[in-house]
């Protein structure tokens, strides 16, 4: 018996084969860790396609606006849906939407099936993702260049553009987190703009001016005739003036700088009601404003008649965005707090412009417009304006394409039917949105 007891105590005091019974013991949980590492990928990869569908469906919603929480949650689903097809990992349950003046907060939750940590009795993961767009808080003045020529009553194009761009005053007004962070502004044109009857007395325009164009009078015969030239002036009434003005002389037709009373050359040329002008039939330009009502009514009334001037559309859409210019009411330039945009549109060639008067006839190509309108648009972009560029159907495609501040912001609509899209296009990205989470 004590033999047996000395046995049984040599056994149990021997430390020779710990080493693998210690190392058997260790073997399972790092056999579980390794499984559990594959099934832990496989999440990973969920919640990363999760988080991109997610953030698709959270732009869409933070751009639509005037939907019920029904409608905001079915255009929430359908692109998350759209972004996170059924044959990839997950089986997402629905999306959850959270939609307030400042922010969209979205989020879904997926089921993951896993392949190794069924073996110690987890059969699924719970793959959580969330995202959050936030309403950008920088203030926004955004001015709409359009053109109100004949060719526009042509194949319902006025028709589309006023539609279009009442969306897009609706679109970007949702967007103002407090009143007055978005501002619109409107300068229709033609060979001119009309500033308004109200500034009939204004010391900063002129009712005489002269024309690039001369008369000649032949007196005498033989050796003693000779030949008198003057160049022709033009002489507004004021009395009949309807607001329209044409450009400046060269070079401040491409400028903004202030107009200097006694200074002949910085003067505003009013302009008589001709044909060219369609009888001066322009609505007067909007400066900025917030009365949104008040600027789908001026849209609204908008008539189409007259030759293209694209210069002077240019000209006065940069006036009105600019702080300190005539007729504006713009702030000053701050680029943290403030995007300035334009955005312009046109549907044929400049056909007219002051300074071609007696060539350009208002109905066929003005190259020598071309070249006012390219420096003008250097201009405007050097002073940080931001501009979109539309062709309706026809026009100076590579003219168009450099005005805008860069390519993607230069649209070519082929129909007018296509700038509902087109106008729908500018307004998601003048909103200002930006994924913060």
């Amino acid at each position: 018996m004590r033999r047996l007891k000395n046995l049984f105590r040599s056994f149990l005091g021997d430390r020779r084969g710990n080493f693998a019974v210690i190392f058997a013991l260790t073997l399972i949980p790092i056999a579980v860790a390794a499984a559990a590492s594959v099934d832990i990928s496989r999440a990973y990869i969920v919640e990363t396609r999760l988080k991109a569908a997610l953030d698709a469906a959270a732009l869409a919603v933070g751009t639509a606006s005037g939907l019920s929480s029904g409608e905001v949650q079915a255009l929430a689903q359908a692109y998350f849906d759209a972004n996170y097809p059924a044959d990839v990992l997950g089986v997402p349950g629905t999306v959850s939407v959270s939609d307030s003046l400042t922010a969209v907060d979205i989020s879904v939750s997926a089921e993951l099936p896993t392949v190794m940590m069924g073996l110690v009795g987890i059969d699924s993961l719970d793959v959580v993702a969330v995202s959050q767009v936030m309403r950008h808080g920088k203030k926004l003045e955004v001015v709409l260049v359009l053109d109100n020529t004949g060719s526009m009553n042509n194949d319902g194009r006025m028709t589309v553009l006023k539609a279009a761009a009442k969306d897009l005053i609706d679109t970007v007004s949702a967007a103002a987190i407090t009143s007055g962070d978005v501002r619109i502004g409107i300068v229709p044109f033609s060979t001119d703009v009309n500033v308004g009857t109200a500034n009939k007395n204004a010391d900063w325009l002129k009712w005489s001016w002269l024309l690039p164009t001369e008369t000649c009078t032949t007196s005498g015969k033989g050796k003693r005739k000779t030949t008198t030239c003057t160049q022709d002036v033009r002489n507004v009434s004021q009395g009949s003036w309807k607001g329209c003005v044409v450009d400046r002389d060269e070079p401040y037709d491409v400028l903004i700088s202030p107009p200097v009373a006694g200074s002949d050359a910085t003067l505003f040329p009013a302009n008589q009601n001709d044909i060219y002008n369609n009888q001066c039939s322009l609505r007067p330009l909007v400066p900025l404003s917030t009365n949104f009502s008040m600027l789908k009514t001026e849209i609204d009334n908008m008539t189409g008649g007259g030759g293209t001037n694209t210069t002077i559309g240019f000209v006065w859409g940069w006036q009105m965005l600019t702080h300190g210019a005539l007729l504006s009411n713009a702030l000053a330039p701050d680029p943290n707090e403030l995007d300035k945009v334009m955005v312009y549109l046109t549907d044929g060639d400049n056909t007219y412009n002051r300074q071609g008067i007696g060539s350009c006839n208002g109905s066929s190509h003005c190259p020598g417009a071309d070249e006012r309108t390219a420096q003008v648009c250097t201009n405007i972009r050097e002073a940080g304006i931001q501009v979109y560029t539309i062709r309706l159907i026809n026009g100076n495609a590579a003219l168009l394409r450099d005005c805008a501040t860069n390519p993607s912001m230069y649209y070519s609509a082929s129909a007018a039917s296509d700038l509902t899209d087109v106008f729908k296009s500018i307004a998601q990205a003048l909103s200002n949105l930006r994924l913060s989470k």
